[in-house]
């Protein structure tokens, strides 16, 4: 789904990247509410679903992030061959696992800011405990049971290549991060590694008192809000 604002000619865009078994609207439609503040303001907006998400062609079981980047890649090429888009003003913009893969595509293709949203770098930083009981789980039942979605072994091998902070630091833009303070995904320790990743460039938001998803409605309309600043600011 392209969101184009009204006015004409070629302009400034963000691409949207869905989180672990979501969706181009993700929770509470808040990629269609940022997408259509977005385009108020002068900007287009992509949305998308990953292979085997949402309305997508695909075989979730197929799923892994390097796959995931490269679609990223190849909607960011078919994003700033649209007319109605400047292709040297792209933003990008992730949630979850979706933003881990935008902190990696960002490095593939220069985008003017990366926003990232409860980046899930712990898919492929798992700590050894965590690790042991997913090797065990996929051993005995073919998958890991995430939440009701399924982890193969595919995803988990692929995970194994990446390091998700020196990777991802090859990217010199800015960077907007916006955490919930008792989020299970993005602890401190992995937060802190993010910090150094990316030092200066890195504006860091926690969100007290909320989650994962930024479970309340002051706090997602805070972060929608921080969120257009941001992009707007730097596109």
């Amino acid at each position: 789904m392209l969101h184009l604002p009204a006015r004409a000619g070629a302009a400034p865009a963000i691409v949207l990247c869905h989180g672990f078994g979501g969706n181009r609207a993700e929770f509470g439609y808040s990629f269609v509410r940022l997408a259509t503040r977005m385009a108020e303001c002068g900007f287009a907006a992509y949305r998308f679903d990953f292979a085997g998400c949402g309305d997508s062609d695909g075989d979730f079981a197929d799923l892994t992030v390097s796959d995931q980047v490269s679609q990223t890649v190849a909607v960011l090429d078919a994003v700033g061959a649209h007319a109605a888009v400047d292709a040297a003003r792209i933003s990008l913009l992730g949630m979850s696992l979706g933003g881990l893969t935008a902190s990696l595509a960002a490095v593939e293709r220069r985008v003017r800011s990366l926003t990232l949203w409860a980046p899930a770098a712990a898919a492929a930083a798992m700590d050894e405990a965590a690790a042991r009981q997913r090797a065990e789980a996929i051993a005995e039942h073919g998958y890991d049971d995430f939440g009701g979605l399924p982890i193969h072994r595919r995803f988990v091998d692929d995970a194994e290549g990446i390091d998700p902070f020196t990777d991802a630091a090859a990217y010199t833009g800015p960077v907007f991060l916006a955490v919930g303070s008792d989020d299970f995904v993005l602890g401190p320790d992995l937060l802190d590694r993010y910090r150094s990743a990316y030092g200066e460039r890195l504006d860091v938001r926690v969100f007290e008192g909320v989650g994962h998803g930024f479970e309340t409605v002051t706090a997602r309309e805070r972060l929608i809000g921080l969120t257009e600043a941001f992009v707007s600011r730097h596109g």
